[in-house]
């Protein structure tokens, strides 16, 4: 089901996110090999070694990856990591699935065996151009995008079924700035 809750994070909020930031990863793109695996419980090493890491993919994008919290829940349900997009110019993800391997809290925080409800996404600017977020396996529904509001939609981290596609569109005058979590169920 697809949800918005508005004002999640104000704008000054997300203005302070956005400053916050002095150093960018280049997001690293993999995808999982074996989805007969028991994930939930496997360790962070295990769930590495069930990806192969891909050099190209459409995605361009930057990711400042180290632990940034802004919520310990989200509906009523923990969050273990956040990251922080960075899509300037040019820059873009082309709908995907997120994979096995980043719904599993095991690989953000070891022993905690409970798997992705959903992803939230939470815009936070709006001075760029193009960078649409979309849902579709060809990005068919573009989302409404407002500084601060969550988007929320299922991420099963088990049933690929259950998984949403969703992209975002080139980014063509502008840097876009989005906040990234999961939150995790047992």
């Amino acid at each position: 089901m697809l949800k918005y809750t508005e004002n999640a994070l104000s704008k000054e909020h997300c203005q302070q996110i956005i400053n916050s930031i002095d150093e960018w990863e280049n997001d690293v793109y993999k995808r999982d090999i074996n989805f007969d695996v028991d994930a939930q419980h496997m360790t962070k090493d295990e769930l590495e070694a069930n990806t192969v890491v891909l050099t190209k993919g459409g995605r361009g994008r930057s990711v400042q990856q180290s632990e940034f919290s802004c919520f310990d829940t989200w509906d009523g349900l923990p969050v273990y990591r956040s990251k922080v997009m960075k899509y300037e110019e040019g820059d873009y993800t082309n709908p995907h699935r997120d994979s096995m391997w980043m719904c599993q809290s095991n690989y953000w925080k070891e022993g905690t065996n409970k798997t992705a409800k959903d992803i939230v996404i939470i815009p936070l600017n709006d001075d760029y151009e193009g960078g649409q977020l979309s849902l579709g396996k060809n990005g068919e529904q573009p989302l409404e995008q407002k500084v601060g509001q969550a988007i929320q939609f299922p991420q099963d981290g088990l049933e690929i079924k259950d998984k949403w596609w969703h992209g975002v569109d080139k980014v063509t005058k502008g840097t876009r700035y989005a906040l990234v979590f999961w939150n995790f169920r047992d």
